[in-house]
């Protein structure tokens, strides 16, 4: 229902509630007059009926606007919402999905290196963050969580950058708030440039052939379900070939 709609059916429910109380206030005073009069009676279900129509077009007008047009304007305000999101995602975006993701290289906060040629083959997910960022801080323990669900399988890399930090805030900020995922800072932006002009939070999935598959701008937290779909979708389809030689690379590195 639209609004167009909503309104013709409330007109006509308010011409309705106007007659009513008319002949209401006309049967209660001629009820007082005719109170000795047989007639008295029919005055009485008049204005009883009178009553009846008033509430029953404020019960339907009221079912109408909470069970047809909420939830029609909530539809067309998440419509709207996510439109500007859209259009926010591409006016602020160097790379968009379908697009190959850049060659760069990170040094992480634990002393290793990240390397986007290296994790080739892998299902990659990068999120770009700073430490004074609000949506940014209610994000990163959803990021938390994902990484505690997926960091034991081969196959899976995350590496969460912290837009113009240091190393030193970046390693701070994660033991303040009990992070342990792979970080990493990007002091100079020229890492975060590669991707987007500005914006954060920022998440991005890359594939394993390279193209970046999932691009998202902000935080909204029913994205998040999303977001782990399609990197359980990913991991799913890898050949299972694949990662038993993952599985044996990665003992290799552990071994030496």
């Amino acid at each position: 229902m639209n609004i167009s709609t909503y309104n013709s059916i409330l007109f006509a429910l308010q011409i309705g509630a106007f007659v009513a109380i008319c002949v209401m206030i006309v049967s209660f005073f001629a009820m007082i007059i005719q109170w000795e009069s047989p007639r008295r009676g029919r005055h009485i279900l008049r204005l009883l009926l009178s009553l009846a129509i008033i509430v029953g077009c404020i019960v339907v007008q009221q079912a109408i606007w909470r069970n047809l047009l909420m939830p029609t304007l909530r539809e067309q305000q998440m419509a709207e919402q996510e439109a500007e999101r859209a259009k926010q995602l591409d006016e602020s975006s160097v790379l968009k999905t379908g697009d190959e993701a850049p060659e760069f290289s990170l040094t992480l906060t634990d002393g290793k290196d990240f390397t986007m040629s290296e994790a080739r083959g892998d299902v990659v997910l990068i999120n770009f963050f700073a430490t004074w960022c609000g949506p940014c801080r209610m994000e990163l323990p959803h990021i938390q969580k994902i990484w505690e669900a997926r960091k034991d399988n081969p196959r899976f890399r995350l590496l969460v950058i912290g837009r113009e930090e240091t190393m030193e805030t970046v390693t701070l900020f994660c033991e303040d708030q009990g992070f342990t995922f792979p970080a990493a800072p990007d002091p100079d932006r020229v890492v975060f440039s590669m991707f987007a002009h500005d914006l954060i939070p920022r998440t991005l999935v890359i594939s394993p052939e390279g193209k970046i598959i999932f691009s998202q701008v902000g935080f909204y937290e029913p994205d998040v379900e999303k977001l782990e779909a399609l990197l359980d979708d990913q991991l799913t389809k890898l050949p299972e070939d694949d990662k038993d030689d993952a599985e044996a690379v990665n003992s290799e590195k552990v071994s030496e």
